[in-house]
Order: C-alpha cells, then structure tokens, then sequence
C-alpha cells in the first residue's frame, strides 16, 4: 500500500525559488524540466518512503535524499502512519540543515 504524501506549506516557494534560480541561470525550459524531475522524486515517496540518508541528528527520523543532480529533498517518515512528510526542497548548495531546523 502507497504511503500518503504531504508537504509542508513552503514547499511549494521552494519549488517556485528553484525555478526562478534555474530559470534565469539556464533557462525556464530547463527549470520546468528540474521541477517535473523533483515532483516525480516527491510522488515515488508515496512507494519508497524509506529511502535516502537518515538524519535525526538534525530532526527526528529525517531522511533525504537527492533529486535533479543538484536537489535536496528533506522529508520525515511515519511507517505506523503510513505517511511521508516532505519538509523542504533546496537546490544547489543551499542550507537546507537551516530549512529544516526552521520548519521542524
């Protein structure tokens, strides 16, 4: 059985930073090609919750894991629950850590 997936209510400026960022770098073609890589990572959580790097040492049962060649997804699972909490999405070297501890 699928997990259920949700977000934290500014993931969604995440995602529309990341597309500014690699709009006005790359272009807005490869930004919407980056965003639609990074959604695809967020649903396939829905199937492989437990995957990615464990790190409590920041936030109780945190994962992430990488997205995009350049993105971070943060997010925290609830097995009992059955449920994936996605906190943050960061791209190219920003201080997701920071994003976390704020959002957490």
């Amino acid at each position: 059985m699928a997990y259920r997936v949700t977000r934290h209510p500014l993931v969604k400026t995440d995602l529309v930073d990341i597309t500014i960022l690699v709009g006005e770098y790359a272009g807005y073609d490869v930004a919407e090609t980056k965003i639609n890589e990074i959604e695809r990572k967020l649903r396939s959580l829905a199937d492989f919750p437990n995957i990615g790097s464990i790190r409590s040492d920041l936030y109780p049962s945190l994962r992430a894991v990488p997205a995009s060649e350049k993105a971070v997804v943060c997010f925290t699972v609830n097995d009992e629950a059955q449920s994936v909490f996605i906190l943050c999405v960061s791209y190219g070297g920003a201080n997701w850590q920071e994003r976390v501890r704020e959002r957490g």
